[in-house]
């Protein structure tokens, strides 16, 4: 009966299974090779998995698991062959797998955003991204040990010493110690060079905040901290280095040296007007750093040759080495390899001058040709620590490259996971956001600053003083009061996020754009390309818009707001956001008329005199105020120099509800309205991500059963879907929530349903270890019962075991499949396991059953209808045998019966054996 009821229940998801939800998470470190290089880990961001492949032939990865984990993997580490950590950035946790039970068997929670992990003195060390801080965890235990707070913006990407007495942490949004002059004091703007144009607006000036002529009016520093050097042991800051670049990205570390190199670009935002940053707008560099006492930073471009006079320059497009993020240091060959995401390159960099020596390209359209839709995006880069082997993870491809370090070239491509869950529209859209041939000179994407879809945090002044004037929008009274038409010139704009476009007015700072379509321009404009086809500015609109927010880590998880402390009353907030306040002409409103809740916006653009600004602004979305901290006009250092406004020039949320425009609050009254702002809903629950393990190791903690009944009451409201996968009664298994029913349904023939409640006394008795999961509404269907949505469960259409193993000196001998096996799955192929280290076997492939016994086993496959491979086992006792499936129809429904035999000395007659495993061939 309960098979039915699954199947229903699929049915009645089957639309929604289809969804997607993209958070647009940016890998961090989503490729690496354990330390004997029989193993390599990869993130399947978008699949919300971790695939692990089988390195035996070092130049052909055959893949070995997909290991369901957390929301948005971005980041793996191997602390053994047998164990990885996968850094889940949406699920605000570290999924601790154990790949040969294929399965998470514990989480460390780690608020907020954490991107990269790395292991040092016995001690796992996590990025908080949006905490600017390391959590550190005793690596054995899983015990927090501490919090190591850094004076930067969002610490990504990490590495260690190489003798692990250190870890360094790169800030990402570190800046480049650029900050703006708000307009009541800035110089006048130029006049314009178009004599038809009136003068611009008063506005404000991006400078330097260490440029002395301006000393007067910044009062504070920007120490622009970019790698933080932390003691493994004491887990003090020791030292920091700075002028590394403006968006850091991704460390390695020379083996031998120490010596750190670090990708990153240089935002060149103080060269004012968009025409004179036309196809020149970033730098893209490695920057090495010594380690001696006197350390020694040097940035090198990776694009030295280009003249950024010349546009279209077909020659930089051809060789252009774009927005670097992955990088691993070869110090046998004295190479740093670098992944340029933006061009879809390699390059190759001489680690004692820092020149480019060569570019690999990974994509199919090398040189100056540009085919967006064929765009890779190589992401991150993993080394084989003893034969030449570079991994290239493709980020925008979901692809797996292999390049031989000794041809300098790719001999291998293929799939990360073998189910890719983003639809075909949104992959084909993302790839405009990320691709720099559409510059140019293929120096610059739209993602240079729009870093994976959200801000570089810095603002630029993308006026032009020989433009044309926009007609004023029309809008309904009052927000048709004063409207004019817009400025060309219209000074520093903080970069915005793309999250969140979907329903929300006309966009940009001023509402100068109608609709996303309408950036279409700046591919020419900024870039320095050519514009999109109508079809394909289509699909980068329909990409862009559906990218939505992550939730608010200062949210509770049940969405109530916060009463205490009195002084930062989140509901006394939202009161006073509803209450009426005098607001000139227009008497008594309230601020939720124009920043009107869920999204903080009503869409309208507000006349200068009414936003008591020096020109119109749109009307301000409120979904991300908790990411522009940092900046206090104030003295002493400061990790930002942009904070809140349009031009970044306002430090904090207390100083801008302090503007005269608003009401006199009394200073409590602020504080609550300021509280409830940082903890504004994004649209997205705060328990969406939200991750634990019930087993019995974890039923003496006296949260789980509090969160895991919290997890269940909002997934009744159907703000979430709830998940749980792992095993029952020794039987691996999806579960899905059904809030009409209050039970669990699975994927599996026979088990469940059941309720919560069950599934706790199932793990109490250890019959039962699972992940329990809150995902996206509308998601559940997919990750938990039928990940490729074709309406049959998981569980039908995986292999099956059968009959009895019969086993050998070490332990029972396995054999399974390493994934579904469907028409076309190149990757599809048997794994053995447990077997004799060394030792030579029998894989027998066959059409038929059989129970048989011979040399000492059970021979469970039929000889007559059968084909025989003599196989190895690995030095673990394991191997993949690859059995590619091609994409023929006759084939669809074929069953197959595979078994391995092991010469054993310890068996009856000195074998072993596997259980049988039947497989059905799916369409």
């Amino acid at each position: 009966m309960n098979q039915l009821l699954a199947a229903a229940l699929l049915a009645s998801c089957s639309l929604a299974a289809q969804g997607y939800t993209n958070f647009e998470c940016g890998a961090t470190a989503p490729v690496r090779v354990s330390a004997d290089g029989s193993r390599l880990f990869v993130a399947d961001t978008t699949g919300d998995h971790v695939t692990v492949f089988d390195l035996r032939d070092p130049l052909r990865p055959q893949l070995l698991a997909e290991i369901p984990v957390g929301l948005a993997p971005v980041a793996v580490q191997p602390r053994t062959r047998d164990e990885v950590w996968v850094v889940n950035q949406l699920s605000d946790s570290v999924s601790v797998v154990d790949v040969p039970a294929r399965r998470v068997v514990a989480t460390v929670r780690v608020v907020d955003e954490p991107s990269d992990v790395v292991f040092a003195g016995g001690k796992a060390f996590v990025s908080a991204t949006t905490r600017d801080e390391l959590q550190v965890f005793d690596a054995a235990t899983r015990a927090p040990l501490g919090l190591v707070p850094l004076f930067g913006k969002d610490p990504r990407a990490l590495a260690t010493s190489p003798d692990g007495s250190k870890v360094y942490a790169v800030a990402q949004r570190s800046g480049n110690r650029t900050t703006v002059l708000p307009a009541s004091v800035a110089p006048p703007p130029p006049a314009p060079s178009n004599p038809n144009l009136p003068p611009a607006p008063q506005q404000a000036l991006i400078v330097r905040a260490d440029d002395s002529q301006w000393a007067a009016y910044v009062p504070y520093s920007l120490p622009d901290h970019d790698v933080f050097e932390v003691d493994a042991t004491s887990l003090a800051v020791t030292r920091t280095f700075e002028h590394v670049g403006t968006t850091n990205t991704a460390i390695a570390v020379h083996p031998t040296s120490g010596e750190l190199w670090i990708a990153n670009t240089e935002a060149r935002n103080l060269v004012r007007f968009e025409p004179a940053l036309r196809g020149h707008a970033i730098d893209s560099r490695l920057t090495r750093i010594t380690t001696a006492e006197l350390p020694a930073v040097t940035a090198f471009d990776l694009n030295p040759g280009i003249d950024y006079s010349v546009l279209p320059n077909p020659a930089a497009l051809a060789t252009a080495l774009a927005e670097p993020f992955g990088v691993a240091v070869d110090a046998a060959a004295g190479k740093v390899y670098v992944a340029a995401h933006g061009t879809d390159r390699i390059g190759v960099v001489d680690a004692a001058t820092g020149a480019v020596l060569n570019r690999v390209e990974v994509g199919s359209t090398p040189g100056a040709v540009v085919d967006t839709r064929e765009k890779r995006g190589p992401r991150g880069l993993a080394l084989h620590p003893s034969a030449p082997a570079l991994y290239v993870h493709n980020a925008l491809s979901n692809t797996l490259a292999v390049i031989d370090t000794q041809a300098e070239a790719v001999v291998r491509e293929q799939p990360v996971a073998t189910v890719d869950p983003m639809p075909a529209w949104m992959r084909e859209g993302r790839k405009f956001l990320y691709d720099s041939k559409l510059s140019g000179n293929g120096t610059m994407s739209c993602a240079s600053c729009h870093v994976d879809g959200d801000t570089d945090g810095l603002a630029w002044d993308l006026g032009d003083p020989a433009g044309h004037i926009e007609a004023a929008p029309l809008q309904p009274y009052p927000f048709s009061i004063g409207i004019e038409p817009f400025h060309p010139m219209k000074g520093p704009l903080t970069t915005q996020t793309l999250r969140g476009l979907d329903n929300v007015g006309p966009l940009h700072w001023r509402g100068d754009r109608a609709e996303f379509g309408a950036f279409n321009d700046g591919f020419d404009t900024l870039m320095g390309g050519s514009q999109l086809s109508i079809h394909d500015m289509d699909r980068f609109a329909a990409f862009a818009t559906a990218i939505t927010f992550p939730p608010n880590p200062n949210q509770r998880l049940d969405r109530t707001l916060r009463t205490a402390p009195i002084d930062a009353n989140e509901a006394a907030g939202f009161q006073a956001v509803h209450a009426p306040v005098p607001f000139g002409v227009l008497g008594n409103i309230n601020c939720n008329i124009c920043h009107t809740i869920p999204s903080g916006t009503n869409g309208f653009i507000v006349s200068r005199t009414l936003a008591a600004s020096q020109q119109q602004l749109k009307v301000p979305h409120l979904r991300n105020m908790y990411r522009k901290t940092g900046f206090a006009k104030e003295p002493g250092p400061q990790k930002s120099g942009f904070g809140y406004s349009h031009s970044g020039s306002v430090g904090t949320l207390a100083a801008f509800l302090s503007r005269p425009v608003f009401n006199a609050w009394p200073a409590q009254q602020m504080d609550d309205i300021a509280t409830f702002l940082m903890a504004f809903d994004t649209g997205t629950a705060p328990m969406v991500g939200f991750e634990r393990v019930i087993a019995t190791g974890t039923l003496g903690d006296p949260l789980l059963l509090a969160e895991a009944q919290l997890m269940r009451a909002r997934a009744d409201t159907g703000e979430l879907d709830l998940i749980a996968r792992g095993v029952i009664d020794g039987t691996a298994v999806g579960l899905l929530y059904d809030p009409a029913t209050s039970v669990f349904y699975a994927d599996v023939a026979g088990l469940g349903p059941y309720a919560l409640a069950a599934l706790g006394l199932k793990a109490q008795a250890g019959t039962a270890a699972l992940q329990l999961l809150a995902v996206p509404p509308g998601s559940g269907a997919r990750l938990a019962l039928d990940r490729d949505a074709d309406g049959t469960p998981d569980a039908s259409e995986a292999a099956q075991r059968y009959g009895e193993a019969t086993p050998g000196c070490t332990s029972e001998p396995s054999l399974d499949a390493n994934s579904e096996p469907f028409l076309g799955n190149a990757q599809f192929g048997f794994v053995m396991d447990d077997a004799r280290p060394n030792t030579a076997g029998i894989f027998t492939l066959s059409l038929g059953p059989a129970q048989l016994t011979a040399l000492g086993v059970e021979v469970l496959v039929n000889p007559l209808l059968a084909t025989t491979q003599t196989v190895l086992s690995g030095s673990h006792g394991d191997l993949v045998h690859p059995q590619p499936l091609p994409n023929d129809p006759a084939l669809s429904g074929l069953q197959l019966f595979a078994q391995t035999i092991w010469f054993d000395p310890c068996g009856a007659q000195r074998f072993s054996s596997t259980a049988g495993l039947a497989v059905t061939v799916r369409p």
